[in-house]
């Protein structure tokens, strides 16, 4: 995963599991992948739908990528 593509937008789950380097941050956690994956999707099951919906996506440099600009 290159800088560059983490510079447009938040990756996605997937993208920062299959990083190499996530293999030697969860190892050094105490855990692997699936044990992150597991516990993540048991965090968000807690979290109600509507908190969800609140959610926007957003870009680490809107100005760079093209993304509309939040108002206020």
């Amino acid at each position: 995963m290159g800088v560059s593509k983490l510079l447009r937008a938040e990756p996605k789950l997937e993208e920062l599991l299959a990083d190499d380097m996530m293999g030697w941050v969860t190892k050094s956690a105490g855990t692997d992948r699936a044990g992150l994956r597991a516990l993540l999707s048991d965090m968000a099951g807690r979290v109600p739908a509507e908190r969800f919906a609140a959610i926007t996506p957003r870009c680490a440099s809107p100005a760079r990528c093209g993304c509309p600009q939040p108002a206020g």
